[in-house]
């Protein structure tokens, strides 16, 4: 038996736009390029992890020379040194793509060029060649993750 006495919702009416309004596309939770940007700035973080271990294991002393002070690269330093450039670089550009959408291509050659020109750096502070590559190639897997987050999310 059923009540008749309870009141029923309204139905639902759906208003269009008005002509003056452009149509804006309501996401949730986080932006696309943010999401990209934080997820290969984790896996860039795990494969430098994976990197020092291996050099580590290989008898690379894993310090370098900066301003006349030799300085221990272990895991604290890769985890911040790797993440926290990326996520931040991924809130900047998501902040910039916001208002230029066609920056993604920019920012994303900009990042992979400047990884591969920082490699300079451990190559000729580190104390041993193994140290000098495996942070060399550090470098490199942050350029190429950062490359790979733009690119992937300007294909979309």
């Amino acid at each position: 038996m059923t009540n008749t006495s309870e009141p029923q919702a309204p139905a639902a009416r759906t208003v269009p736009p008005s002509a003056h309004e452009a149509p804006r596309e309501r996401t949730r939770g986080m932006p696309e390029l943010v999401r990209r940007g934080l997820i290969a700035a984790g896996i860039a973080t795990g494969v430098n992890l994976t990197i020092l271990g291996i050099a580590t294991a290989a008898g690379a002393s894993m310090v370098v020379v900066q301003g006349g002070t030799e300085i221990a690269v272990g895991i604290m330093p890769v985890l911040v040194a790797t993440f926290a450039p990326l996520a931040l670089a991924t809130i900047a550009a998501w902040l910039l793509a916001e208002r230029w959408p066609r920056s993604t291509r920019i920012l994303a050659w900009t990042g992979l060029v400047a990884a591969a020109a920082s490699t300079i750096l451990p190559l000729s502070g580190a104390l041993d060649a193994g140290t000098g590559i495996a942070l060399a190639v550090m470098h490199l897997v942050a350029g190429a993750s950062w490359f790979a987050a733009l690119v992937s999310h300007r294909r979309r």
